[in-house]
């Protein structure tokens, strides 16, 4: 029985994921990663989303996909990223940034280029 259910168990799990570390403060792991690249941030938005695309397609792997479904994963991606922005300015260590909203919609939108790309 799990599965037939693991794929939307993981998609699942991967958006807690986006949610939980959307909203807590990272303050203590960011000192301790002193790694010198300019908006690495950034690059952890796009990876976060382009994720979150691939595996809610792998959750509907056996049903047809077409282009309906796809702006319907995409634009879930991009609301959701959004929503997390707006819900951080709503904590006491992190703020909305646009730029963030910009890298996880770029994750999303690649992560659709590139099911599109593989699916044919």
């Amino acid at each position: 029985m799990f599965s037939k259910y693991k794929y939307l168990f993981v998609a699942f799990l991967w958006t807690v994921l986006i949610t939980i570390l959307s909203l807590i403060s990272l303050g203590n792991i960011e000192e301790k990663i002193n790694i010198d690249i300019p908006n690495k941030d950034k690059y952890v938005h796009f990876t976060f989303y382009f994720g979150f695309v691939v595996l809610w397609f792998l959750q509907i792997k056996t049903k047809p996909v077409n282009k309906k479904t796809q702006i319907i994963i995409l634009l879930s991606a991009i609301s959701y990223g959004i929503l997390m922005e707006i819900c951080q300015g709503f904590t006491e260590t992190r703020t909305p940034d646009i730029m963030d909203v910009l890298a996880n919609s770029s994750g999303a939108l690649v992560g659709i280029l590139f099911i599109s790309k593989i699916r044919k």
